[in-house]
């Protein structure tokens, strides 16, 4: 259902005409999770028809336009208009403010990393040693959060949480584990390579501090995302687990 008058408690109204009123409300108040990290707004209702959906899309490509060309400070709704053609009371119609807008171009970009990963991840760790392996995973994952930092680095940054790339690959896959699971089936794979002593504990542990590490550096320290070291630090965190010697390569070159 469109709602066209439901201002915020920061909100203004503005008469659109006699019959109707738009919230102009441009504030960026979260929601907050069970766990009470914050996670962005959801649309107000998704497409349902051709010319919707074309609407719909092109309030998501002007606002990436924006982001990607004019930064973040840039962003309001007033400017989504005017690069898309889409009347402020239609995009209102849609979502409630900017987050909302945002979070659909940050869900689209996390979509298409993962249905990558599910192409790329099985056909690579057959072919490349344990540690190469492991340097593919890790690169993959700084690189996503790296790119979402440049993006928007203060919305990404408070809903990190939300942008969890092993969360979103485990809701894909259907399967709360999933993400560990790739980790044991690599482990398994290069055994003859690297004898382990329990695959399924070393796959927890890796997956999850690994997990842990990347998001709350994204959330204290996003200066580490981009760093060699830090990927280095990384990967020696996995092989410390797999009880082997730290890797002499940077995890950007082959080993």
């Amino acid at each position: 259902t469109a709602v066209f008058a439901i201002p915020g408690p920061c909100g203004r109204i503005r008469k659109h005409n006699k019959h109707q009123a738009i919230a102009v409300t441009e504030d960026r108040n979260p929601l907050l999770n069970d766990d009470g990290s914050q996670s962005p707004p959801k649309p107000r209702k998704l497409p349902q028809q051709s010319r919707s959906r074309i609407l719909y899309d092109s309030i998501k490509q002007a606002c990436l336009m924006i982001l990607e060309t004019e930064g973040p400070k840039a962003l309001a709704v007033t400017r989504i208009s005017e690069l898309s053609g889409v009347a402020m009371g239609s995009i209102y119609q849609y979502f409630p403010n900017v987050d909302a807008i945002v979070a659909t171009v940050y869900e689209d970009r996390i979509l298409a990393n993962i249905e990558l990963a599910q192409k790329r991840v099985g056909e690579r760790y057959r072919d490349q040693t344990l540690t190469q392996s492991l340097i593919y995973l890790i690169k993959g994952t700084l690189t996503f959060h790296q790119e979402m930092l440049a993006l928007d680095e203060d919305f990404h940054r408070r809903f990190y949480q939300t942008f969890d790339l092993q969360r979103w690959f485990n809701i894909k896959e259907g399967d709360p584990l999933a993400s560990i699971r790739v980790i044991r089936e690599i482990l398994e794979a290069h055994q003859d390579e690297h004898p382990m002593q329990d695959v399924e504990m070393e796959a927890f542990v890796i997956t999850q501090a690994h997990r842990g590490t990347i998001l709350d550096a994204v959330k204290y320290h996003p200066e580490y995302i981009g760093k060699p070291e830090f990927a280095q630090t990384l990967l020696n965190m996995a092989l410390a687990v797999l009880h082997l010697p730290p890797a002499d390569c940077k995890p950007q070159a082959s080993c």
